[in-house]
């Protein structure tokens, strides 16, 4: 009787930390993480996950360079693509709140030969309702430098593409690239700054972010993790990705896992912005009608998207994407460019912060679905 008590006792005990320690969740994601690297599905993949301010974990697997098998650490740097976008947001808000902008500002103030500029308004470019379309998608002009949009004045370009618009301003959903460089530009005009220049004084140096600078193609960092294209019929399962210009403020920086966690912590904490504005960032924009964008998704053919029965409410904020995701909300982007993957996650409900960076094109896909339902576990 005695035995049956004790081993009882135990159970509970065992229960009662399982239900207050997240460590299960953790490791499995750590498991899973590493197995892309195990299995060849990606040269090498750096990751930290934050709860709150008691649990913190960073690690490394797999290799920065193939050729010269030189292993991953904390600070090789990884094209985080579209995560840039959460940091350009970032710096129109902070403008915002010095009074140098509005988000019903229109463009036409500082572009005012791009076409429909003065219905366009900052806040149609922040939240992907402006209605510009892709730059490879609206036809470039022929003068198109070869290093677009990593050149001077990159909207002299957008405003002569074939199509400028898919939709009236405000009306729907539809990412796009072309409107977050035009952000860029703006940063640059109110600040006088360059864009980098603009994000190391009030971003990068407050939060912490020393590993984190502008990509250029002809300039690889020391610290850079080289990219890679997964290629199951190759000789070693890699082959090097297509070379083209970065993004600029669309997706043109290169960064860490530990440098993008203090960048959450530093943007979720009031330091970067105030709670007002981040609030605005992390709920789902709403069109010109009120309505939220997930109501409002754009296709060329009409025909709703479909997305996996996880997945409910996908949308976008403010340089969020944010969507039920498993019965949870997951506030998030991701980023994919040649040779590399990426995906920041923020889950309120528990405040986990996670950062995942691949040298891989696409390597986080094939594990992210159950990686995101561990996440919303923890």
């Amino acid at each position: 009787m005695r035995n049956l008590t004790v081993s009882t006792l135990l159970i509970f005990l065992c229960l009662a930390c399982y239900d207050s320690s997240p460590s299960y969740e953790i490791n499995k994601i750590e498991w899973l993480i590493q197995s892309l690297v195990e299995k060849k599905r990606n040269a090498g993949i750096a990751y930290g996950l934050q709860i709150g301010d008691s649990i913190s974990v960073q690690n490394e697997f797999g290799l920065a360079d193939l050729e010269k098998n030189t292993p991953l650490n904390k600070d090789h740097q990884f094209r985080i693509a579209s995560i840039t976008k959460t940091i350009t947001a970032t710096a129109i808000m902070q403008l915002i709140e010095k009074e140098q902008i509005g988000l019903d500002t229109p463009i036409n103030q500082f572009f005012p030969n791009f076409p429909n500029a003065q219905n366009i308004t900052i806040y149609h470019l922040l939240s992907h309702t402006s209605g510009i379309p892709n730059w490879w998608e609206g036809q470039m002009p022929k003068n198109e430098p070869s290093n677009f949009p990593m050149c001077e004045h990159p909207h002299l370009y957008l405003e002569k593409m074939q199509s400028t618009s898919l939709f009236k301003p405000g009306m729907y959903y539809s990412y796009s690239n072309s409107g977050y460089v035009l952000l860029g530009e703006i940063i640059e005009i109110i600040s006088g700054q360059p864009y980098i220049a603009y994000l190391e004084q009030y971003i990068f140096q407050p939060a912490g972010m020393s590993h984190t600078e502008m990509e250029y193609i002809n300039q690889p960092s020391v610290k850079w993790a080289k990219g890679y294209r997964w290629s199951p019929d190759s000789e070693n399962n890699f082959l090097n990705p297509e070379v083209y210009h970065m993004p600029f403020s669309a997706g043109g920086l290169r960064s860490t896992a530990e440098d993008l966690l203090n960048f959450m912590k530093s943007l979720f904490s009031g330091e970067l912005i105030s709670e007002v504005s981040l609030h605005k960032m992390i709920n789902y924009a709403k069109t010109n009608e009120g309505q939220p964008v997930y109501e409002k998704l754009f296709t060329p053919d009409g025909q709703a998207p479909r997305f996996p029965k996880n997945i409910k409410k996908w949308g976008y904020g403010l340089g969020f994407q944010i969507m039920e995701n498993f019965g949870t909300t997951v506030i998030s982007h991701g980023g994919d460019i040649a040779g590399f993957n990426s995906i920041l996650m923020y889950i309120p409900k528990s405040d986990t912060r996670l950062i995942i960076l691949s040298n891989t094109e696409n390597g986080i896909l094939s594990k992210l679905k159950k990686i995101e339902k561990l996440s919303t576990q923890i």
